[in-house]
């Protein structure tokens, strides 16, 4: 998948590499990259071991290289502690779900109704009920977890399974608030939002638009927030294709897409709403199970390509990976 020519927005190789959001649209005219005028920008070569530092004037760049020696494992008495805890039983049956009663506790302190979106969820007709296994869920979506990347079948995020679990991505919108209400505490419930929306402004302000009918494609979408968000922000959009290699987060995903549950207001019973956020159907937006290095999209096909909350969670080869397939 191309979008040729590229404009790399938000910190143009420092985010595409480094960071947690990128976003890449194709202009009608030449292919430039637009950096904003007195921009630093900071990119590495994992390969060649240089640091690449910038200075942006208008649209001319001038870079300096500089060899940066590599870091050297980190060692002693107190790394050996570390090291040992993260792999002993206390692990598991201590330290991870005291995080998740943390996360709960910090979203119900800020007015997430956690437990009562979940328990609403759950009760949804769907395979994450006891009506359906995971073999049967297996089956009919003929998802093969041997096919799957090694760092993917690993716990992730509290969840013994990882992203390949129903508890994963029921709680990822859940779990998403409550960290956004802990790191913009004056936001409180509607931290997420600030620091969304922070991302969709730069893209705005450094000039990123997606022609009237124009494809955008979502690389690891999750369940989709980011893919609403963007359908919000470009409502000329014709088509929203979100990618995610869970098929647990996409099923939920497009089932929160048909429900399109209001966001509940208060935590006690009886109150109005059902979710953490209002979700609008729209039927521009597809959510597909696919891998992010290898969409199967042809060449010059799509407008724009957004990676949003995904780089920072991956190996660094897969990253590099997912930034040629973009690009």
């Amino acid at each position: 998948m191309r979008t040729s020519p590229i404009l790399a927005l938000e910190g143009i190789l420092l985010l595409l590499v480094q960071t947690s959001h990128a976003f890449l649209v194709s202009p009608t005219t030449t292919r430039v990259v637009y950096r904003p005028t007195g921009t630093t920008i900071h990119s590495a070569n994992t390969e060649t071991g240089t640091e690449s530092t910038s200075t942006s004037t208008s649209t001319t760049t001038t870079t300096t290289i500089v060899r940066k020696p590599k870091a050297k494992p980190r060692t002693g008495i107190a790394q050996k502690i570390l090291d040992y805890a993260l792999t002993s039983p206390l692990w598991k049956l201590v330290l991870v779900p005291q995080a998740r009663k943390n996360i709960v506790k910090t979203a119900e302190a800020n007015g997430i109704a956690w437990e009562k979106c979940y328990q609403w969820f759950q009760a949804q007709d769907g395979p994450w009920n006891n009506n359906g296994s995971k073999e049967a869920f297996a089956k009919k979506t003929k998802f093969d977890i041997q096919h799957y990347p090694a760092y993917y079948k690993k716990e992730f995020h509290a969840y013994q399974d990882g992203n390949l679990s129903w508890g994963a991505a029921i709680e990822q919108e859940l779990a998403s608030r409550a960290i956004g209400a802990r790191n913009f505490p004056a936001s409180g419930a509607d931290g997420e939002d600030a620091f969304r929306s922070s991302f969709e402004q730069a893209i705005l302000r450094l000039g990123g638009d997606v022609r009237p009918g124009g494809i955008i494609v979502d690389l690891g979408c999750g369940t989709g927030t980011s893919t609403r968000r963007l359908g919000s922000l470009f409502p000329n959009s014709d088509k929203l294709l979100g990618i995610d290699l869970s098929p647990y987060f996409i099923t939920v995903g497009r089932k929160l897409l048909e429900l399109a549950p209001r966001k509940r207001i208060g935590k006690e019973d009886g109150a109005d709403g059902d979710w953490v956020t209002t979700i609008e159907q729209d039927e521009r937006i597809e959510l597909r199970v696919g891998d992010a290095t290898d969409t199967k999209l042809d060449d010059e096909s799509v407008d724009a390509v957004n990676i949003s909350l995904v780089i920072h969670e991956l190996p660094i080869d897969v990253t590099i990976q997912v930034c040629k397939e973009a690009w």
